[in-house]
């Protein structure tokens, strides 16, 4: 499943505002609230009778119409990332929701549930599930660098260096995994490289990225780049991005 965070917008106001397994372990000190499945899988806490009932319900007509419970739950998983991709994040969650019901071993699902609490901002819960996917998919770069688009979020909204150097250690990994098509892994190593103050590291990481694709030459961050520090490769100018 190729999901992507759509933290770009996040990563921007931040700039303009203040102008493997090992990782996966590390990362979990970094919860700063405790969290169960429960708090995050809706579905595993129906809070009614009534929800009980249209729950079971739901699995008997189901198990019916699906071959099986695995195909039923890819089913879903595929209807909540279309409407996910349409920012229906409630629509999205309903349908992740069924997903689970129908297989709650379905790693997609969890993946899924942790980019609707990105959206959402909740980054505890976004993190605290997707950590629970990647234990499964250590070495899925598209995971490892939603994860690190997810702490670089955080980091923005509570400037925790932990978050920052996790976020690195993970965005590494990933594009070891994935050198080639890597353009968003290596935006994102720029960036977090702008926030530790390596501007050199960003430059070189920027370049790399719009290397692979062009629609990553974001002016706003060379802008605020320039400001600290001048294009080594002398591509980008002050007067270029005015």
């Amino acid at each position: 499943m190729r999901y992507y965070i759509a933290a770009a917008a996040v990563l921007m106001a931040g700039l303009s505002a203040c102008s493997s397994q090992n990782s996966v372990m590390e990362a979990q000190e970094l919860q700063q609230q405790k969290l169960t499945l429960q708090d995050v899988v809706p579905a595993m806490a129906p809070k009614t009778v009534e929800a009980k009932a249209k729950q079971r319900k739901f699995l008997k007509e189901n198990m019916s119409r699906f071959k099986n419970r695995k195909l039923a739950s890819d089913f879903y998983v595929l209807q909540a990332r279309r409407i996910f991709n349409e920012d229906k994040l409630d629509s999205a969650t309903l349908f992740f929701n069924r997903a689970w019901l129908m297989d709650s071993t379905n790693n997609d699902v969890y993946w899924g549930y942790g980019l609707v609490f990105g959206k959402q901002e909740q980054y505890d819960k976004s993190l605290f599930i997707l950590y629970r996917a990647l234990e499964k998919d250590s070495q899925n770069p598209r995971l490892l660098t939603d994860v690190a688009t997810t702490h670089l979020a955080r980091f923005y909204q509570h400037s925790s260096l932990d978050d920052l150097r996790q976020s690195k250690k993970l965005l590494e990994q990933a594009l070891k995994l994935e050198p080639e098509n890597a353009a968003d892994t290596y935006y994102k190593l720029a960036v977090n490289s702008y926030y530790l103050r390596k501007y050199a590291d960003a430059w070189d990481y920027l370049h790399q990225s719009i290397r692979q694709d062009k629609n990553k030459e974001d002016k706003t961050f060379i802008a605020a780049l320039l400001e600290k520090e001048q294009d080594p490769q002398g591509v980008y100018s002050d007067q270029q991005v005015q």
